[in-house]
């Protein structure tokens, strides 16, 4: 599964905290998306999900996949409250304690949504999602010799971290915050070995094919999931791939 944060947003620009509330994309963030796109492009994912903001969506549309998003309401951004619209500054000064606790994954915002609620509703999207991706058909990716089920999900900042965490795969007081459109990868190999198919036990594909993989697929726990689950990439920067393409066409 292909994660991508949405990209920069005018607020995002101006240091605020947006939580739930509906902000456009800056014209940065529209090119931000258009660079993390390169990347997603080459996986050929066969489906997509995004959370209801706007923002999510307009990230999605400039991926260029040629089909259109499913709506998930349960991948959107932490309610952060009275803090909504608030300067990052200000909310660090005057709620000093409650911000650090908040970064941390452990404090809740002032009529917030709580973290571990957050939590909740992310890993329960994730488990739905990877259960879904049985009734899409395997594509080549350009990281692997042998296809496979990909979909790419847009959601926000708080809300993915929280999903990674929830998985057990970062711990989010010792990893930098994701940055705007900024791509991380979670595998789910369903034999729970190793994503490379060049070490023991690995790859994805199981005996049977692709029906039998289906089928495999719709009755796995999440319990299965969770432990099936491994991160393969965290936070690729957008303008890292940026940078390649236009170094690419100098050459």
């Amino acid at each position: 599964m292909i994660c991508v944060r949405h990209g920069e947003t005018e607020w995002n620009r101006a240091h605020r905290l947006q939580g739930q509330s509906e902000v456009a994309l800056a014209d940065s963030g529209i090119r931000q998306a258009q660079a993390a796109g390169l990347y997603v492009r080459g996986q050929q994912p066969a489906a997509g999900y995004v959370s209801p903001l706007t923002r999510t969506h307009a990230t999605f549309a400039q991926f260029r996949l040629g089909f259109e998003p499913v709506e998930e309401p349960r991948l959107i951004e932490q309610s952060l409250g009275t803090w909504e619209g608030m300067e990052t500054a200000a909310a660090k000064t005057e709620y000093a304690a409650e911000y650090a606790a908040w970064k941390k994954g452990t404090g809740t915002p002032p009529g917030g949504e709580d973290p571990s609620a957050v939590v909740d509703r992310m890993r329960a999207a994730f488990f739905s999602i990877v259960r879904r991706a049985a009734e899409i058909s395997p594509t080549p990716s350009v990281d692997t010799d042998y296809d496979l089920r990909t979909v790419v999900i847009v959601s926000h900042g708080t809300s993915t971290k929280a999903l990674l965490e929830g998985l057990g795969l970062i711990d989010r007081s010792q990893v930098i915050s994701l940055s705007a459109a900024a791509i991380s990868v979670v595998d789910v190999p369903l034999h729970g070995g190793p994503l490379s198919s060049s070490l023991p036990k690995g790859g994805t594909q199981i005996h049977g094919g692709p029906e039998e993989e289906a089928r495999v697929i719709r009755q796995l726990s999440d319990e299965q999931i969770e432990t099936y689950a491994k991160l393969r990439m965290y936070n690729l920067s957008p303008e890292i791939l940026d940078a390649a393409r236009s170094e690419s066409q100098v050459r």
